[in-house]
C-alpha cells in the first residue's frame, strides 16, 4: 500500500522578513527592464563611383541643415559641425530616443547636439562603401550649478536615417523639392493680373 502524500509534510515556513525582501526584489526587477543597447547600422556599399557618392553624401548633409566642417576626399572623410536638435524640458525624453543616458549622472539635461562623420571607402572603380557615425553630446547642469557637455552612446537612430536619405538620393527615389518643403517652402507664385470680380449689391 502506497503511503499517502501530504503537502503539509514538505511545507517549509519562510520568515516574513525574508519573504518581504523577495517580493520587493522581484518588483524592482520587473520595474527596471533591460536597458537599450547601441544598434549601429552596417556600412552600405553603392555601385557608384567614389566622387559621385561623395557628392551625394555632402548634398544630403547640407539638405538636412548641417554645416560641413571638414571634407577630406583623399582620406574619405566628411565631418559636420555640431547640430543642436533639442533644448528645454523635453531634452531628456528626446535623448532617450537616440542615445543612452548614464543613470549615474545627476542634475538636469538642458540641450543636446550631434555631429556626423561620413567615412567613404573605394571598394572598386565602380563601388563605394559608406559608413555613418554620429557624436551625440548633452549639456548637463549638476545640482551645484556646474554645466558640462557629456558624450553619449548613440542608439543608431540618426545613422540609419542619414544612410536612408543617402540611398534614396543616389538611387533617385527622393521626393521632389516642392513635396519635401511643403506649402510654406514653395517659391512665390505669380498673381493673376485680371481684376477680381466683386459681387454687386442688389438695389433696394
Amino acid at each position: 500500500m502506497r503511503p499517502e502524500f501530504h503537502i503539509s509534510q514538505y511545507f517549509v515556513r519562510i520568515p516574513s522578513k525574508l519573504l518581504r525582501t523577495v517580493v520587493v526584489f522581484s518588483c524592482l526587477v520587473v520595474a527596471n527592464p533591460q536597458s537599450q543597447k547601441p544598434n549601429l547600422p552596417d556600412p552600405v556599399k553603392f555601385v557608384n563611383k567614389y566622387d559621385h557618392v561623395a557628392n551625394m553624401v555632402r548634398a544630403v548633409l547640407e539638405d538636412m541643415g548641417f554645416r560641413i566642417e571638414l571634407e577630406d576626399r583623399k582620406g574619405g572623410r566628411i565631418v559636420t559641425r555640431p547640430y543642436e536638435f533639442i533644448t528645454g524640458s523635453l531634452t531628456a525624453s528626446e535623448l532617450d530616443k537616440v542615445a543612452i543616458r548614464r543613470d549615474t549622472i545627476t542634475g538636469n539635461w538642458l540641450k543636446a547636439r550631434y555631429s556626423v562623420e561620413a567615412l567613404l571607402e573605394i571598394v572598386s572603380p565602380t563601388e563605394t562603401m559608406v559608413t555613418i557615425r554620429t557624436t551625440i553630446e548633452a549639456l548637463n547642469r549638476d545640482v551645484d550649478g556646474t554645466e558640462r557637455w557629456i558624450p553619449l552612446d548613440s542608439l543608431g537612430t540618426y545613422e540609419r536615417r542619414i544612410l536612408g536619405k543617402i540611398s534614396s538620393k543616389i538611387l533617385g527615389m527622393e521626393a521632389p523639392a516642392e513635396e519635401r518643403k511643403g506649402f510654406w517652402g514653395r517659391s512665390p507664385q505669380p498673381v493673376d493680373p485680371r481684376q477680381p470680380r466683386l459681387p454687386t449689391v442688389p438695389p433696394r
